[in-house]
């Protein structure tokens, strides 16, 4: 099948290049604190007369590549990426070139109702679902009895029945198919009985904007921001779940790295690189072309990743 978004036209990551208005592009605190830095944003054409330009946005630039999936879903003989970066064989063959290592799916592609079927001769594993722009529908199991596990997120002991209800319960309310996976259990760096934190990094080919940092506990999910430079900052999203005592990775500049130099060979202008810190190392999770809520940003975040989504488009 022709790949319009494929891969491999884009070479690897050791010679892809990043364009040089990307490389200097500011970081997120200093934009807030000059925002003379990004002047242009502003600029209009004499020829515009009575109502004011509208900025860049990530919104909408992100609507708008979605509408580019969804029209390529409908050409004959064209892949668009977002599927390809949702088929696992697809990421493992091409984070193997690259050298990046990622979580083993254990079991693919199987209904919630063989679950206990997939589960046979797994001790432990994450269980997620194979389509979904979030956390829900995600639970780190680790086995203590025949159909009894310990759920590390809730931090007890559920069986197999109360782990389908919940798996269920989550698949109609967020309307996701019926199409699931057991991924390799990862743990933190320190060895503790927890989920790792996700480091998302919003990137712009080959340059990271954003990082958000998600830790899973019993009480519900906490977040943090960072701006590339793994300053804190605020972006109006997650404001009320916020939690500034997060530490961040042990190596914040291998992570980064890591992800601005997968997001560089990525045959599209943005794609949210998704990384876990374990005992192992950095493990790339998931590649997300469509994150989740992307519309939820505050003003301040969303002109300046839609500023760097426009110059991603036009290289």
């Amino acid at each position: 099948m022709k790949q319009l978004l494929s891969f491999a036209a884009t070479g690897t990551a050791a010679g892809r290049v990043v364009p040089a208005p990307l490389v200097a592009f500011p970081s997120f605190t200093r934009v807030l604190a000059e925002p003379d830095c990004l002047s242009w944003i502003r600029a209009a054409h004499p020829a515009r007369k009575g109502t004011a330009p509208q900025p860049p946005s990530f919104r909408a630039g992100m609507d708008a590549l979605m509408r580019r999936y969804q029209r390529e879903a409908k050409m004959p003989g064209i892949q668009p990426f977002n599927r390809l970066a949702n088929d696992r064989r697809w990421l493992g063959q091409r984070m193997d070139e690259l050298g990046v290592a990622t979580a083993r799916i254990l079991r693919d592609d199987f209904p919630l109702q063989n679950l206990r079927e997939a589960l046979e001769g797994i001790d432990e594993c994450v269980i997620k679902p194979r389509q979904a722009h979030s956390s829900r529908g995600v639970m780190s199991l680790r086995r203590v009895g025949e159909v009894t596990f310990t759920c590390l997120q809730q931090r007890r002991e559920l069986r197999l029945v109360e782990i389908l209800d919940y798996l269920y319960r989550d698949m109609r309310e967020h309307q996701f198919p019926n199409h699931w996976q057991l991924e390799e259990l990862l743990l933190p760096p320190s060895g503790l009985l927890r989920p790792v934190d996700d480091f998302k990094f919003y990137a712009f080919r080959g340059r990271v904007g954003l990082i958000l940092q998600v830790a899973r506990a019993p009480e519900g999910q906490r977040y943090r921001w960072y701006d590339r430079d793994w300053q804190p900052v605020h972006t109006g999203k997650y404001e009320e779940a916020l939690d500034p005592t997060l530490l961040p990775p042990r190596e914040p500049g291998a992570m980064l790295a890591l992800a601005e130099r997968v997001s560089a060979v990525l045959p599209t202008p943005f794609c949210r690189i998704d990384l876990y810190e374990a005992r192992q190392g950095v493990v790339l999770g998931e590649l997300t072309p469509e994150p989740g809520t992307y519309h939820a940003f505050g003003e301040s975040a969303d002109l300046y990743m839609g500023a760097m989504f426009e110059v991603a488009q036009h290289l």
